[in-house]
């Protein structure tokens, strides 16, 4: 089985058994009223580090930091900007992005994604779409669209994204995720938690992700949530009533490595067929 089989069987396996077994409860802390998509301005700061190691790529370490900022627009949308870096794999991304979307804190959310971003070797903007569905202490959550790549001084490319993520709320304050993603043809999956102090708006997350050609990293870090209608909400409220997931933080930590790999491997084999000059290999020359 391909990695890409794998992907997409997780994909719709995730979905389906979620649909059918999930009780329609709600989690003990999220009433069933009508709330709006945002419950108030808000925002959050975000900021970790770890390591990271990729084949024939030494490990290194990685570091992020981020920002974001959501408000109500009317009693159904809502719209959040983000700025990001993060630093991995010896390749730093600076960017930004924005969500416009329609969310029920009750039941789902649907919306647009874009931004761009600095790598480094290559400039990268995306654009897609991101859904969230919630049924009682679980969330689906999933993420797609195309990104466009220019390396420096080379042509530009557009390369799909698709991100799936399940998340299960094992108390109003402790969230653990089990997920998978595709970034421009850089398959990895993960599993993570994040643990929200009791009556405060910090909270301490963890992340461990694999994928192709030998990837692997591991981050901690922390969260500190700002604004919004109730000074000290639970996580689950924070995630369904506040402002969304930072999308570039998603896309660069799950495929930071898919710009890091293009310039990976081992060094081209040079056959030299000059019968005079050193190297000379008659059986690869075909002579």
């Amino acid at each position: 089985m391909t990695s890409k089989t794998f992907f997409y069987q997780f994909l719709v396996t995730t979905t389906v058994v979620t649909a059918s077994f999930m009780a329609p409860a709600q989690a003990a802390d999220v009433t069933v009223m009508d709330l709006p998509a945002v419950s108030a301005f808000n925002g959050k700061i975000e900021a970790g580090g770890g390591f990271a190691d990729l084949h024939n790529t030494h490990s290194t370490g990685l570091f992020y930091g981020a920002g974001s900022l959501s408000m109500p627009l009317g009693q159904r949308f809502g719209l959040q900007a983000d700025l990001s870096v993060v630093d991995t794999l010896h390749t730093t991304a600076v960017g930004g992005g924005a969500h416009l979307f329609m969310r029920d804190p009750n039941s789902y959310l649907i919306g647009a994604v874009g931004g761009v971003a600095d790598a480094g070797p290559a400039n990268v903007a995306w654009i897609g779409g991101e859904g969230e569905l919630y049924m009682g202490n679980m969330s689906v959550e999933l993420l797609g669209g195309y990104m466009g790549v220019k390396p420096n001084g080379s042509h530009h490319s557009n390369k799909a994204f698709v991100i799936a993520d399940l998340g299960y709320y094992a108390t109003d304050n402790f969230r653990l995720t089990l997920g998978a993603s595709s970034i421009a043809g850089f398959d990895t999956g993960h599993v993570g938690f994040e643990y929200m102090l009791d009556s405060s708006p910090f909270s301490i997350t963890g992340d461990v992700r694999a994928g192709e050609h030998g990837f692997v990293a591991a981050k901690v870090g922390g969260t500190f949530y700002f604004g919004g209608n109730e000074p000290n909400k639970t996580l689950i409220r924070r995630h369904r009533e506040d402002d969304p997931r930072n999308r570039m933080l998603d896309i660069f930590g799950a495929g930071g490595a898919a710009f890091k790999k293009k310039n990976s491997g081992t060094p081209p084999v040079v056959v030299v067929c000059d019968p005079e000059a050193p190297g000379f290999d008659p059986e690869l020359c075909g002579r």
